[in-house]
């Protein structure tokens, strides 16, 4: 695997995980403090994080898709 392949890959494990962090952390917020709208908050930036992870596999070094 070339090198910056392996750092779209490494990026794009870093966004996931970030990504579900926050949908997580979003969710328990919005359960505990009983605030819908923190829940969706949380949801929608944990989908964009995972679209922006798996785009960024998917788009070599010059923003052309592979």
């Amino acid at each position: 695997m070339k090198k910056v392949r392996r750092k779209a890959w490494c990026i794009a494990v870093c966004l996931f995980a970030i990504g579900v962090l926050i949908g997580i952390a979003g969710i328990y917020i919005g359960e505990t403090d009983d605030a819908p709208g923190a829940a969706l908050i949380g949801i929608l930036l944990m989908i964009g994080l995972v679209v922006l992870g798996v785009r960024n596999i998917y788009t070599d070094s010059r923003g052309r898709n592979l």
